[in-house]
C-alpha cells in the first residue's frame, strides 16, 4: 500500500471572521482483510447482516430530552450511542474515527433524523461506494463551548 500526503485548507466562520487552517493528511488504501492469511476475515458478505450492522454504529433518534441533556439545541440527526470495534466505522484512523456522543446529521448528502432514513441510504450502498458522514457534537472545552461539526469519509466494504 502506498501512502500519499495531501495538504487540506479548512475555512470556517469564527465569530463572523474567516478562519483559515491548513492541515496535512495521509491518504492510504483500506487494507484487504480477506487477503490476510494470519487472521480470519472480520466478516463475510452475509446477506442476513444488514448494512447498518456492518458499519458498526448503534444509533438512536434524538429526543427532546436528549437534545437538552447533551446540549444539542438546533441539531437534527441520529445520536451515536456506540461504535462496534469490528465495524467499518472503527477501521478509520483514530484521529477521524466516529465516536459515541456524536450526531450523524447527513449521510452522503442526505439529511437523516430517523433510523428509517439512515437505513434507506445504507441499503443503496454497494462495496466500493463512498460513505460521507456529516457529524455534530457538543464541545465544552474552553470559552468557545458549542456545537462542533466535522465530516468523515470512507469506502463501504
Amino acid at each position: 500500500m502506498s501512502a500519499k500526503a495531501v495538504s487540506l485548507t479548512i475555512l470556517r466562520d469564527v465569530d463572523g471572521k474567516l478562519d483559515r487552517r491548513t492541515v496535512t493528511a495521509t491518504l492510504v488504501e483500506r487494507p484487504d482483510f480477506s487477503a490476510r492469511g494470519d487472521a480470519a476475515p472480520k466478516e463475510k458478505a452475509d446477506e442476513t447482516k444488514s448494512n447498518s450492522a456492518r458499519l458498526g454504529l448503534t444509533l438512536a433518534e434524538l429526543t427532546p430530552q436528549m437534545i437538552e441533556d447533551k446540549h444539542l439545541s438546533g441539531v437534527k440527526g441520529l445520536y451515536v450511542k456506540d461504535v462496534d470495534p469490528n465495524g467499518l466505522a472503527a477501521d478509520l484512523p483514530e484521529s477521524v474515527r466516529v465516536v459515541s456522543g456524536e450526531v450523524i446529521t447527513r449521510i452522503n448528502r442526505v439529511p437523516v433524523s430517523t433510523l428509517a432514513e439512515f437505513q434507506r441510504v445504507l441499503d443503496s450502498l454497494k462495496p466500493g461506494d463512498p460513505v460521507v458522514l456529516n457529524l455534530s457534537r457538543y464541545d465544552r472545552r474552553g470559552e468557545r463551548a458549542g456545537i462542533v461539526q466535522r465530516i468523515v469519509q470512507f469506502t463501504y466494504q
